[in-house]
């Protein structure tokens, strides 16, 4: 008899147990248009790199050629390095006032770019970085620190 009983709950445990795997094929609806357009894969080809002095004078600039991959499905990007290991963090528009701001979140580490241009083809992000240190490839110690630091992100779209 309770044999009989356990069997019921087993089954129940079974189903309820099973993982988001259902879920696999649903797609996140987009909460914005700039949401929509960037959702696929997309090809990080520069960082450009602006420092600001505490009188808005530029300390220092450069730029850096990439060719990174990044792919956003409505709620994960995937950034692979030519070469790497595939990173998966989660992005969020995180204020629907204003849907050019992008959160990306990995772990405990966040971090906050500005869509500033958007097409079917390219796309440019700016990021702000408040007291920034340069150059960026410098160790800590021999680092300068700048009031600003505005780092502009160009992406194409991949075919």
């Amino acid at each position: 008899m309770k044999k009989l009983f356990l069997l019921p709950i087993l089954f129940a445990l079974v189903f309820t147990s099973c993982s988001d795997d259902d879920d696999n094929g649903t797609v996140e609806p987009a909460v914005s248009e700039i949401d929509a357009q960037m959702r696929g894969d997309w090809t990080n080809t520069m960082i450009k790199r602006v420092y600001y002095s505490i009188d808005d004078e530029i300390m220092f600039t450069d730029s850096v050629q990439y060719q990174t991959n990044f792919s956003f499905d409505g709620k994960r990007l995937t950034v692979t390095v030519p070469g790497g290991t595939p990173e998966v963090m989660n992005y969020s528009f995180p204020d629907p006032a204003d849907t050019t701001l992008i959160e990306l979140q990995r772990g405990n580490d966040k971090g906050q770019y500005k869509v500033t241009a958007i097409s079917d083809t390219e796309m440019t992000w700016v990021e702000e970085k408040p007291w920034a240190g340069f150059p960026e490839e410098a160790p800590e110690s021999e680092k300068t620190t700048s009031r600003l630091g505005l780092y502009t992100w160009k992406f194409v779209r991949k075919n």
